[in-house]
């Protein structure tokens, strides 16, 4: 849509210099030829215009079917979806974990609570995890113990580990008190429950609070480390995807999270089909096998 938009545009403009061309042929040059030449290159220029916009009306007519199509599919979906995923992760408790800067997706707390998941706390990492700030950065270093030559990578990985061990009931609460102290994160729920999953949320719109190979990495790390399953997630729109990364330590992932077939697909990949899901590139499948069972059939 943008390249015929231009093509318009560069077509009006031509079209201008040669009107032009013949105001200034005609009163100058005198030359017939040359005018009526200008004049068939500009009937010539008006007939593409012409049909550019009606192949640009078209488009748009599509696009608006298409979106309109797409719309009620993801309300088809959200109606089966309690179907599909009801009670499926009924009594296990999982950590939200959400990186990037973006918001909890409210369609996949909804989807999990349906699948009967208990979701004991949620952590969001907040703009000062950016390590802009160089006070900040000197007080991590001293708070790990860090090579004062340590860089903005190291320091958030080392976050990211305390992260996983708070919510992992692996640290006691001075280490929470002073993620928190610090603006780092913001801590809600509980961390005296054991946990069988961290849903991870990453991808974002700010290029500054990309943090896939630092923060992401480090929490990733630690909870294969202590054998605790972890699931990646983006929604479907954000502007700088975390999927290539997740993908790298075979973890599964979902990067339609926003969406009612990707909180299906995380669903069934915590009971247990793991895989890469969605519809980006790098996607590997668009969504896990529905049992029979889920639509009505018996086995």
């Amino acid at each position: 849509m943008i390249d015929l938009r231009y093509h318009i545009a560069t077509i009006v403009a031509l079209f201008l210099a040669l009107a032009a061309g013949i105001l200034i042929g005609s009163t100058i040059v005198g030359d017939d030829l040359l005018v009526e030449q200008q004049k068939k290159s500009i009937d010539r220029l008006e007939e593409q215009f012409l049909s550019l916009r009606e192949q640009e009306k078209l488009l748009s007519e599509a696009n608006i079917f298409q979106t309109d199509m797409l719309a009620k599919y993801e309300n088809y979906t959200q109606a089966m979806l309690p179907v599909l995923v009801k009670d499926r992760l009924k009594g296990m408790n999982v950590a939200v974990v959400v990186s990037g800067g973006s918001d909890i997706p409210a369609g996949m707390l909804n989807s999990l609570t349906i699948a009967g998941a208990n979701i004991v706390s949620k952590t969001v990492v907040l703009e000062e995890a950016t390590l802009k700030n160089a006070d900040l950065r000197s007080e991590l270093i001293e708070y790990y113990q860090l090579d004062p030559a340590s860089d903005a990578n190291t320091l958030r990985y080392q976050v990211a580990t305390s992260v996983a061990a708070v919510i992992n009931n692996q640290a006691d609460d001075t280490v929470a008190a002073f993620l928190q102290d610090k603006g780092l994160v913001k801590l809600s729920g509980t961390n005296d429950i054991p946990i069988q999953a961290v849903i991870l949320v990453g991808g974002t719109d700010d290029l500054n609070m990309f943090l896939a190979s630092s923060f992401d990495q480090g929490l990733i790390t630690h909870c294969l480390e202590k054998s605790l399953k972890i699931f990646g997630v983006e929604t479907s729109q954000t502007s700088f995807s975390y999927m290539e990364q997740y993908q790298e330590n075979n973890i599964s992932t979902v990067d339609n999270i926003d969406l009612s077939l990707g909180q299906i697909a995380l669903v069934y990949a915590l009971e247990g089909e793991p895989g890469h899901y969605g519809i980006k590139p790098t996607a590997k499948r668009f969504m896990p096998s529905v049992p029979f069972e889920s639509l009505g059939g018996q086995s």
